[in-house]
């Protein structure tokens, strides 16, 4: 089943969010992709929940959402048995040819739903499509270095993109085609990227949309954007070994292909001089973050599960 739209016809899709812990975003952003589905006349068919490890309050206001519209559908799990478990477990029911997988504290911006789905239908070579992230206000140091990284990022991801050699999507919010894809193995620790290297190596193209973003809340304390940035980096490595090929993120292209690794570094920093205050210290703690991930291998289950940071 398709629908009409400016952009196109829109095959039928679902909506798949994740939440762990108290997840205060949750109930607002099903409201938002419910609201802007009806608004802008898109197909949707399911928009599947999975709580793992949520208060009862959370619980209760999303069966509140749920009493409203039958399309919402809720997983509940008593104890966390990670993100990619929790993903399988959407893929499993939800329909339509098109899924897109949110996390619960994201913030979309305006259209991206919409800008997102109608590009991923309108070209069938497309295995992932992601929006761009914004870092969300915030101040310090672990502020900066995250600013950093995400403006990296997306420097990174715009020029693969025209490349037409990526490999790797964010995992905040995009959109995926499930006959691009497998079910991921219950240690996947970045959801994104695997499923990213699946498409990629089922012959479909990994891309992200310029025109559509979504706000990334951010660690507050470098700790915490340690430990963040040490999951990430093993769950790249993970991927690198089950695929046989690299995530091509910056710090991948550092390794793989140094000269457009520091070219789209160099890019970065004309483009935002500000960061060049904390480029010494963001190389300090991703090569701290580099070390750790490094002595976490062998053991694929580690960040599976991971600590919530604050």
């Amino acid at each position: 089943m398709t629908s009409g739209h400016a952009g196109g016809p829109i095959t039928d899709f679902s909506i798949g969010i994740c939440a762990t812990g108290t997840a205060p975003n949750t109930p607002t952003l099903v409201t938002a992709y419910l609201s802007e589905s009806d608004r802008e006349g898109l197909p949707l068919r399911r928009l599947v929940v999975a709580l793992s490890e949520c208060p009862p309050s959370l619980l209760h206001a999303v069966k509140a959402i749920q009493k409203r519209d039958g399309r919402v559908e809720i997983i509940q799990e008593s104890r966390r048995s990670g993100k990619a478990v929790a993903i399988n477990r959407i893929m499993d029911i939800a329909e339509g040819h098109l899924l897109v997988l949110s996390n619960s504290d994201a913030h979309p911006g305006p259209g991206s739903l919409t800008k997102l789905v109608t590009e991923a239908a309108s070209d069938s070579s497309i295995g992932t499509l992601a929006a761009v992230p914004r870092v969300l206000g915030g101040r310090g140091v672990a502020s900066s270095l995250a600013g950093l990284m995400w403006a990296a990022h997306n420097v990174s991801s715009s020029a693969l993109n025209h490349m037409s050699i990526s490999n790797h999507t964010c995992d905040e919010l995009f959109v995926v085609r499930l006959a691009s894809v497998d079910a991921l193995p219950p240690d996947t620790v970045n959801d994104g990227a695997f499923l990213a290297a699946t498409a990629r190596r089922k012959g479909y193209s990994v891309k992200v949309l310029e025109t559509a973003t979504v706000g990334v809340e951010v660690p507050r304390r470098v700790t915490d954007l340690i430990a963040q940035r040490r999951r990430i980096l093993f769950g790249h490595a993970q991927v690198w070994k089950s695929s046989g090929r690299a995530p091509l993120t910056v710090e991948s292209l550092m390794l793989v292909r140094l000269r457009l690794g520091l070219s789209l570094l160099v890019r970065t920093l004309a483009r935002n001089p500000r960061f060049l205050l904390v480029l010494p210290v963001a190389v300090v703690t991703e090569l701290l973050a580099l070390v750790l991930s490094i002595s976490d291998s062998g053991a694929n289950s580690k960040h599976a599960v991971w600590k919530r940071t604050q």
